[in-house]
């Protein structure tokens, strides 16, 4: 019981480490929550950084999710308590304690839990949202190709059903996550 708490504390902690919020702060001088969208994710750090700040503010988001998760692995073999530690990841992201609980939308950290959930349809699924994002320059486009990868790889490599319906109600999540937002504009802090 407490070493699962403990993973879930972990998972919680580490999704909500700001990763886009740190580079524009420390790296172009601006809080993202003032400008843009007013997200802390890596879509509103585009227009500051470019393509390459998106990629790596998106690398360390996705890491943090496969690497929390692979943690959570590593100390507990409950089902249960691993998909709940993806939850937190994301929720941990979607509302960081230290940014007044105004995160991003959670797709990053999300595609993190589903590689770690599913190691070798993951890999399909970050080449091909890597190569959706680069060529597109827009990461709603990356994110759908990398699902779509996940779900079809998945489906036929692992037929792991319970993890994949999970992971698809993940994603489900943020997407509604996205939609309210984009309905429901945030409004600048401070």
């Amino acid at each position: 019981m407490v070493i699962d708490i403990l993973a879930l504390l972990v998972a919680l902690v580490a999704g909500s480490i700001p990763f886009s919020w740190l580079i524009g702060r420390y790296r172009y001088g601006v809080d993202l929550r003032s400008t843009g969208d007013h997200h802390v994710g890596s879509g509103n750090l585009q227009h500051l950084g470019g393509i390459w700040a998106v990629v790596v503010a998106t690398i360390l988001d996705l890491l943090k999710g496969a690497i929390a998760i692979t943690v959570v692995l590593a100390i507990t073999s409950d089902e249960w308590v691993v998909l709940t530690a993806g939850v937190l990841v994301v929720l941990g992201h979607v509302f960081p304690p230290w940014l007044s609980f105004a995160g991003g939308r959670g797709a990053a950290p999300a595609i993190g839990v589903a590689w770690a959930l599913f190691p070798l349809a993951g890999l399909a699924m970050l080449g091909v949202g890597f190569v959706a994002l680069v060529s597109t320059r827009k990461t709603v486009a990356g994110i759908a190709a990398a699902v779509v990868a996940l779900v079809v790889v998945a489906w036929f490599v692992d037929g792991d059903l319970s993890r994949l319906l999970f992971v698809a109600l993940l994603f489900i999540s943020v997407g509604l996550k996205d939609a309210v937002d984009r309905v429901w504009p945030r409004r600048p802090s401070g």
